[in-house]
């Protein structure tokens, strides 16, 4: 049996991350992946006529700059957007509004005494997303990890946030709990404004604009934004796979080794010690710390097994809310479609269709009762496909379908056909030769994303983030700051602190704990 220091399973972004730190540190690292590449759920797939592409992940935003620094990735040449990414709020019976980069610091198509007060809302939602950005490089505090280094960086996040003033610090308290429905509704009175912040408030999330709580939804994104590199996005032309690429190649030099179609089976678990891995082909690794980036479902449930746990934990972990909501639908074009009025698409912009903070929550009900929504809401991105590519001067565009249900009451096998069929409707309203020059289209659902990524349910973030799930509760209190009952395993993926999409900071945190753990 070969031996590591370390065996981390899953290539995904964490995965790369907590792998190409430990080997920085003079550690042998193993890095096991199920699939035949790098990148878990932002890899590239062969799409269409050997155009490859992400399937799943459409930008890179939000990409912590701790893990750009810490890993040195500047040296990959990374391309950063400069002005930011711009958002089109479309709205097929009136006037669209651009909302401007980070997070609408300018916005076109409203009148000014509404972008007045859209700017005093603005400034009092990042204010408070600071709480959040200030947890997010933090290592919670567990059951397993209360040194006065975790429990001093909480009072001092807790202090700072209430020298803010006590107005302030009165109003987070009231509004941390409040659905994004009546923040938005009391400030704002364009249709399609309140359409796109309500749905950047639940996208991915299991939530309406009218469920409480739904605030913490856009806290947590804004979060992300402030504490991204620079606060700015990856350029779109090829910036998650630029990302991902420049995760590998750090990891490579670092000395990782990288075992690919090495789908892990079970965990090998001796009294309560993790020593090492079976994979499926029955070829066993030896190591004193295994690092898991995959969902805490898969590891807890099937890496473990139930008979490695307390019941009790055992019970969270089957508990915990993991039904993916998010469909993604990708479509190769010709060219870049042009707008009703002649005016083409850009592929420096994102589109969201969610024309009204009603036609977000309707979109809900539907997921509620597992039915396919009448008007679906999404978002979608334009990305040039390169020069080198035998489709050169063609376009694709990433669509993310929000409130798809996991389980659909009826048949997906005529439903998906006519899931897709409603959303390109939608675009041809104000894209009128958009069906025309369509080359290739490839819808994923859930249950679909769940066997091909092997990810319980199919979850984008492997498991719900809201308010009973985040920082010492994710996944679960116990567990929350990335070590586990058993002995020399850690877990580092996006069902853990701080979460989901490109972040990074789960790996980098859980990397740092385990660095702390050995120097105990």
């Amino acid at each position: 049996m070969k031996s590591y220091d370390v065996i981390v399973i899953g290539a995904g972004h964490n995965g790369l991350i907590v792998a190409s730190k430990l080997a920085a540190s003079g550690r042998r690292v193993l890095l096991l992946e199920a699939g035949d590449t790098y990148g878990g759920m932002a890899r590239s797939e062969n799409l269409f006529e050997g155009f490859l592409a992400p399937e799943l992940a459409s930008n890179a935003g939000g990409i912590s700059k701790d893990v750009v620094q810490d890993l040195g990735l500047n040296k990959y040449d990374l391309l950063f957007n400069e002005d930011g990414i711009k958002t089109v709020g479309l709205n097929i019976e009136n006037e669209s509004v651009i909302f401007g980069s980070n997070f609408g610091k300018s916005i076109e198509g409203i009148g000014k005494d509404e972008f007045k007060r859209w700017k005093e809302l603005r400034e009092k939602f990042f204010n408070q997303s600071h709480l959040f950005q200030s947890l997010a490089s933090q290592i919670p505090v567990g059951s397993n990890h209360k040194t006065f280094r975790s429990k001093a960086n909480l009072f001092f996040t807790a202090a700072k946030l209430r020298l803010q003033g006590k107005e302030q610090f009165q109003e987070l308290l009231r509004m941390i709990t409040m659905c994004i429905a009546d923040l938005v509704e009391e400030e704002l009175e364009t249709s399609s404004l309140k359409g796109l912040i309500s749905f950047d408030s639940t996208l991915g999330i299991k939530l309406g604009p009218r469920s409480p709580t739904s605030y913490l939804g856009l806290l947590y994104k804004l979060s992300q934004i402030k504490a991204s590199y620079q606060e700015k996005s990856l350029s779109i032309n090829g910036g998650v796979t630029s990302f991902i690429n420049a995760l590998f190649k750090s990891a490579e030099e670092n000395g990782v080794d990288f075992i690919f179609k090495g789908k892990v089976s079970s965990l090998i678990i001796s009294d309560s010690v993790a020593t090492g891995v079976k994979l499926e082909n029955g070829v066993e690794y030896s190591a004193k710390t295994i690092v898991s980036s995959i969902s805490p479902v898969n590891t807890f449930l099937d890496l473990v097994g139930a008979q490695n746990l307390e019941t009790d934990l055992t019970r969270r972990i089957r508990a915990l809310r993991y039904s993916g909501t998010t469909s993604k639908l990708n479509i190769i074009l010709e060219e870049i479609p042009k707008l009703h009025n002649s005016q083409n698409l850009g592929a420096n912009y994102r589109y969201v269709y969610a024309p009204s903070l009603d036609s977000v929550e309707s979109n809900f009900n539907s997921l509620k009762y597992n039915e396919l929504p009448s008007d679906p809401n999404f978002e979608m991105y334009f990305s040039q496909i390169s020069s080198e590519s035998s489709l050169n001067g063609a376009v694709m565009a990433s669509i993310c379908i929000q409130n798809t249900p996991y389980s659909l009451k009826g048949d997906w096998k005529n439903s998906k056909e006519v899931l897709m069929n409603k959303v390109i409707s939608t675009i041809q309203k104000w894209a009128p030769e958009f069906k025309k020059g369509i080359l290739f289209t490839s819808l994923l659902l859930p249950h679909e994303t769940e066997k091909k990524y092997c990810v319980a349910g199919g979850h984008w973030h492997h498991s719900e983030l809201q308010i009973d799930s985040l920082y010492s509760l994710r996944p679960t209190f116990g567990v929350s700051d990335y070590s586990t009952p058993i002995d020399g395993l850690f877990i580092c993926g996006a069902g853990t602190h701080p979460g989901g999409n490109l972040f990074g900071l789960s790996g980098l945190n859980a990397a740092k704990r385990i660095l702390r753990e050995s120097t105990k």
